[in-house]
């Protein structure tokens, strides 16, 4: 009797232990919320950020030739700033800006984020594809669509002053470390990362992404010391230590945009193919989950840190919508 018992409660724990495993596996990561509608605005986006002081999104509206600031709060569009073509936007909480690369023509447009108003701009050469801001320097980073470089900008004088050349086609992505004492800049043609020294200007270092080829979104990961890179099908994890790559997951082909959730330990990859690839990060080690459907051809994805909440943005038809996605267990 003894026997059968242990057996049966044996069963009874396995089993409860299978069920919550296909629980687990089968929940979808995001849960995605009611598209919500930027009237008077039509076309795709490019990148798209957050302006987590003033609870905003900043959209990169390239196809509508706008910067539109959306409030999260109120859910509503607050503007359509008409800065022309505009890619990419960067935040500068001290001086109450906001910096959007611009092109048509190619420039970095100053708007005041209290006004929502054009306040000055800086012309540049060539067009401007993503931009970030140092608030140790002051200085705006901003990368030229074109060739492998970035300006360097100082935003109260309005002018360069300095350019980063970098050995590749074309440059895509870029971001900091917390403290902002290493650039990491995404390479096109090389597949690298060029590792920037900011108080110099300088590149110190270049790291390969191969055997991987298309090198476009990055997102740093403070809590490893780690830099996600999104590739052709593949998110790469770095050890910003070595410089090496530590771990692979598959994700779609296409991925532009990627954003990281450090509280969650969770990637997210906008791949403009009806899908977004969702990535678990736990120390050098990336497991790909479950894929979450969105808009086809939606390759605009930003995540609030304080909230969890993903959003993304996209065209469909004629019309404009930013989107909220919950992860489990986090309310929209």
């Amino acid at each position: 009797m003894n026997i059968i018992f242990k057996n049966i409660r044996s069963a009874n724990y396995l089993g409860s232990l299978l069920f919550a495993f296909t629980m687990c596996a089968s929940a979808a990561p995001l849960t995605p919320g009611e598209p919500i509608l930027l009237p008077g605005t039509h076309g795709k986006f490019d990148f798209i950020r957050l302006d987590s002081a003033n609870n905003r999104l900043l959209l990169g509206h390239e196809e509508n030739k706008s910067f539109d600031v959306f409030d999260i709060g109120a859910k509503k569009l607050l503007k359509v700033v008409p800065t022309s073509t505009s890619q990419d936007a960067a935040v500068d909480a001290k001086r109450g800006c906001y910096y959007v690369s611009g092109n048509d023509p190619g420039r970095m447009v100053i708007v005041d984020s209290g006004t929502l108003e054009i306040t000055g701009e800086v012309p540049l050469s060539s067009d401007t594809d993503l931009i970030a801001f140092n608030p140790v320097t002051g200085l705006v980073h901003e990368c030229d669509d074109k060739a492998g470089e970035q300006w360097v900008i100082d935003p109260v004088a309005k002018k360069i002053v300095a350019t980063i050349k970098f050995d590749g086609k074309g440059v895509e992505d870029l971001a900091f470390d917390t403290d902002y004492k290493h650039l990491y800049q995404a390479v096109k043609g090389a597949d690298t990362i060029a590792v920037v020294d900011p108080a110099s200007n300088k590149v110190t270092d270049t790291w390969p992404c191969a055997p991987d080829k298309g090198v476009h979104g990055i997102a740093f990961v403070p809590e490893y010391n780690g830099l996600l890179v999104a590739c052709a099908g593949k998110v790469v994890l770095f050890d910003c230590s070595s410089g090496k790559v530590v771990s692979r997951a598959k994700t779609g082909g296409r991925v532009d945009e990627m954003t990281y959730d450090p509280g969650l330990h969770m990637a997210y990859c906008a791949s403009r193919q009806g899908k977004i690839s969702v990535v678990a990060v736990e120390a050098a080690k990336l497991t790909a989950l479950d894929d979450v459907p969105d808009e086809n051809g939606t390759g605009d994805i930003v995540v609030d840190p304080k909230t969890h909440i993903v959003w993304i943005a996209y065209a469909k038809g004629d019309q404009c919508f930013v989107q909220p996605l919950s992860p489990q267990n986090v309310a929209p």
